[in-house]
């Protein structure tokens, strides 16, 4: 942790110490698992701290899949995505005010103190009806540049967190939020035993995060049935996305190589714990999972968005030496002669992966979840 981020913590917790207990805290994330991880991290640590939390998320099945073993109450808001696009334009106002009003009604029935937002198109109304009832509001930030809804939101909030340097004014830069759930708690040999997996052979995980990612899920069987002699002494556990799982289990089965596909792991520590080696996206979230994991990684950014913020999310941790950033070309074939190159190296090069894990083992990271909480409970400025 650096030392800018352990005083703030230290001066958040001594604001927190002089102010009149919070004792109910909603929190508005949703529309991707990026979105909700970091409000179950928050959660917890504000539960852990005595306060009762109310999570707000979308209707998306990806927001209910991250929620299900969840053990926080939690609403669905109206609200819909920002488009320029008329018709979807029309969609974002209706729903902006009809999530506005119920945000208003849960604040109201909840004796909510304070409205945390964790980005994704629910967080602006959210933190709109926490300003129009008198709430605190906190906006946290994990992109640079940020988000739509980001850019929105940040005009409601009284106090701005982010894990990236970005423009936003005023934002205070922490650590990354992470879930209990996404640090390993268990040694290498136990944790592949969760998946079935041999504790005496290595693991190659692959993961396009909590949806899958449809250029990885096509590179990495293809490069097997190239290459098979390089995944040999391997075990392989790759996580598809739900949608996608029973192709990608019959496109390993094709490539001749034993892969154990799964759709989506709630436990990622336990994944993250077995890996030698990961094939990933760089969404904030990941990121921050594989460097308090300590994972050597191949990181693939998400080529279709504009801003190119995933690999703005990687960067730091490629210029620490824990992990590669490959360009997702899109296209198999260029795929296969760029990033496919680099990961049969890198399945090769022992001591390679074990110089990228001993650099973030060197640098340790912390999880910010706990100043996220801290701010929440501070008094405002």
């Amino acid at each position: 942790m650096r030392l800018t981020e352990t005083l703030l913590q230290v001066q958040l917790c001594t604001m927190h110490s002089q102010q009149p207990r919070v004792t109910n805290v909603l929190i508005a994330g949703g529309g991707s698992g990026g979105h909700v991880a970091p409000a179950i991290a928050s959660a917890e640590s504000l539960s852990a701290k005595g306060v009762h939390v109310l999570l707000a998320h979308s209707n998306r099945k990806i927001d209910f899949d991250m929620m299900e073993d969840s053990p926080f109450d939690s609403v669905v808001l109206a609200a819909a995505p920002l488009s320029m696009k008329p018709l979807g334009l029309i969609r974002f106002c209706i729903g902006f005010l009809r999530a506005t009003h119920q945000v208003k009604r849960i604040i109201k029935e909840n004796k909510i103190d304070c409205v945390l937002a964790t980005g994704g198109f629910v967080s602006a109304p959210a933190l709109h009806a926490g300003r129009k009832v008198g709430c605190k509001t906190v906006l946290l930030n994990l992109d640079d540049p940020p988000g739509k809804a980001n850019k929105l939101a940040v005009r409601w909030a009284d106090t701005v967190l982010t894990t990236v340097i970005c423009a936003l004014n005023d934002a205070v830069k922490i650590a990354p939020p992470l879930r209990q759930s996404v640090i390993a708690s268990k040694n290498a040999g136990e944790s592949k035993k969760i998946f079935g997996l041999n504790p005496n052979r290595m693991m190659l995980l692959v993961t396009g995060a909590s949806q899958g990612a449809s250029t990885i899920n096509q590179l990495l069987p293809a490069l097997a049935k190239m290459q098979p002699t390089f995944f040999q002494g391997w075990e392989i556990l790759h996580i598809a996305g739900n949608d996608h799982a029973d192709s990608v289990k019959q496109a390993w089965q094709d490539a001749g190589v034993s892969c154990r596909v799964v759709g989506f792991i709630q436990n990622m520590g336990d994944a993250w714990g077995a890996a030698d080696l990961a094939i990933t996206r760089g969404g904030a979230n990941t990121i921050a999972e594989i460097s308090i994991n300590r994972v050597p990684s191949i990181v693939l950014p998400y080529p279709y968005h504009q801003d190119d913020h995933q690999r703005t999310n990687a960067e730091p941790l490629e210029e620490l030496g824990g992990v590669y950033i490959a360009n997702d070309h899109k296209q198999l074939e260029l795929n296969l002669k760029d990033a496919g190159v680099l990961i049969l190296e890198l399945l090769k090069q022992h001591q390679t992966r074990f110089t990228m894990r001993q650099a973030m083992v060197e640098s340790p990271s912390s999880n910010g979840a706990d100043a996220i909480a801290s701010a929440c409970l501070s008094k405002p400025d």
